[in-house]
Formats: structure tokens, sequence, C-alpha cells
């Protein structure tokens, strides 16, 4: 191996490939993050449907935080595992949740309904927006490290 070679133009060997498939520690942060906004907000819409009748077009706004909050579980936990493509979706979810939770806070508290998951909601959320888009560099080169492996027939399952 010529070590005064330009970056990317040695060949790779097979242990630097299992090395780098191994979800880095920002995948796994960022992971636990949009795992914890999705609970809260999914804990959201759970309280409020176990606390208040709601009548009318916002009825539907609980079910959604709900699903939301869920979906985010999910993902968090694809993120954790550093696949790439779940930290693409992680980022639109997260970005669709963060909206859905500042508007469900604003029409709560209007409507003089306080809760703390709600408060928390919005904030969280726009913390595994930011982690979400952060992690995608590591998630594609996990993501990369395990297709090379694949390729060479070595597929390591995780």
């Amino acid at each position: 191996m010529n070590p005064y070679a330009a970056p990317g133009t040695q060949p790779r060997d097979a242990e630097e490939d299992i090395a780098a498939s191994s979800p880095p520690v920002l995948a796994r942060a960022a992971g636990g993050v949009i795992a914890l906004a999705g609970a809260v907000v999914a804990l959201t819409g759970a309280q409020t449907l176990a606390m208040v009748s709601i009548r009318g077009p916002w009825a539907v706004a609980p079910w959604v935080l709900l699903l939301l909050g869920i979906g985010e579980l999910v993902l968090g936990t694809v993120v954790f595992r550093a696949r790439a493509w779940g930290a693409v979706l992680a980022t639109g979810v997260s970005l669709a949740q963060t909206i859905a939770a500042t508007v469900w806070l604003v029409f709560s508290l209007a409507h003089g309904l306080f809760s703390l998951y709600a408060l928390g909601g919005p904030c969280v959320s726009v913390g595994a927006v930011v982690l979400a888009l952060v992690a995608m560099g590591p998630c594609q080169k996990a993501s990369a490290a395990r297709a090379r492996l694949k390729a060479q027939g070595m597929d390591l399952g995780i």
C-alpha cells in the first residue's frame, strides 16, 4: 500500500469495509433523538385522545400526531442502524412532525389544553430534523461499506 497515494485511489480491503459498516456514534445519537421525538409526539396524541373529546375537523389531529410519532419511532431505530434511506426519510417525517406538533401546540394552548408533551414535541422534533440531516453523511458511508461487502459476498446482517 502506498501511503502517499491520493485519498480514494487505494484499493479498499474487507477489514476497512467491515469497520466502516458498523453504525457510527453520530448515527446512533441521531437515531436516539429521532426515536425520542417520535415517542414524545406519539404520547402527545395518545394523551390528547385520553384526556379530551374533540369535534370537527380538528378531531383527526391527535391521530395524526400518534401516527407520525409511531412512524418516527420506527425510523429512529432504522437511523440508529445507520441506514442511508432511513436518514433521508427521517428528515422528511421529522419536518412534517415538527410542523404538526407546532400547529397542535398553538391550537391546544389557544383552547386551554396544557400538556407538557405538547410543549416538548416541537422542540425535540426540531432536534430530530437537525440530527437527521447531520447523520446522512455517516449513514451513507456505512451503507456504501455494507454494499461493497455484499458485492464481495460478505453480508454481515447489520
